[in-house]
């Protein structure tokens, strides 16, 4: 008997993650081959491709879910999906919810992923190394200047990073976020508050899809103000999964090139 079979007793295990984050935690402990289904935006590791999808963590397809026979379904907590949870749960399917709000939160999700699918061991290993990358970043950033910055995460509205898991990766990066005192985890901000705060960097996540959004800030540019705009990659950057470290010298390397190897810069 494999220790995921031990954890689970005789049931052989057919587990349903329905965020990005929890798929990339399933697999990275150990727990991917038990995976039957995951949610409409995991695209990472590869493998989770080629699996069906049964919709999000907001909107999961219960009817599709049901029809996989789950043993255990993994997701985020969240007000928006109560309903949702709550239906899957009076059903009688076995549910798991965590939290990919702040570092910790992360950690403590693949711990308890780890313990309920029998990949304690393998667990405590990727947070173990998730705090090792950590510090290695911050060293090579040590004694550096920390720049003004601003996170985007979408243009129409203007809607940046102030808090959160991405907010702790920016103070993590040893730079000033511009939109950390507002009070939200994603503010929405007017372009006169972007010149007015004069951030040094911009790290956009859309500016990598398609040249022709470079142009949304090359025409606030001109004459106003002149910060370095740079892309950053969706994959690994926004799924608050284990691939922390990863995300953090990306982001770092974006705002301190000067101290990263180019292999670090992989963001264009």
């Amino acid at each position: 008997m494999t220790s995921s079979a031990a954890a689970w007793g005789a049931a052989a295990p057919r587990i349903v993650s329905l965020a990005p984050s929890t798929t990339e935690i399933l697999f990275a402990v150990g727990a991917g081959p038990e995976v039957v289904a995951v949610s409409n935006y995991c695209d990472y590791p590869p493998q989770v491709r080629k699996l069906p999808r049964v919709g999000s963590f907001l909107e999961p397809n219960i009817e599709a879910i049901a029809g996989l026979r789950p043993t255990l379904i993994v997701g985020l907590a969240s007000a928006a999906n109560e309903r949702a949870v709550r239906g899957l749960a009076a059903m009688g399917f076995s549910l798991m919810l965590t939290r990919d709000d702040s570092i910790a939160a992360i950690e403590q999700a693949i711990i308890e992923i780890g313990a309920r699918t029998g990949h304690r061991e393998r667990a405590a290993a990727v947070v173990a190394a998730i705090r090792e990358q950590i510090a290695t970043v911050q060293a090579r950033l040590r004694g550096r200047s920390a720049p003004r910055v601003l996170m985007v995460v979408g243009h129409a509205p203007l809607i940046a990073v102030g808090g959160g898991y991405l907010g702790q990766l920016l103070e993590l990066a040893d730079s000033i976020n511009i939109a950390a005192g507002l009070g939200q985890a994603w503010p929405r901000l007017s372009l006169e508050y972007v010149i007015a705060q004069a951030p040094a960097v911009i790290l956009d996540g859309r500016r990598g899809d398609t040249a022709a959004l470079d142009s949304f800030w090359l025409r606030y540019q001109a004459g106003r103000f002149g910060p370095k705009v740079v892309g950053y990659p969706l994959s690994p950057v926004l799924h608050p999964g284990p691939r922390i470290g990863q995300s953090l010298a990306i982001i770092a390397a974006l705002i301190h090139p000067e101290a990263f190897a180019p292999a670090y810069h992989g963001a264009r």
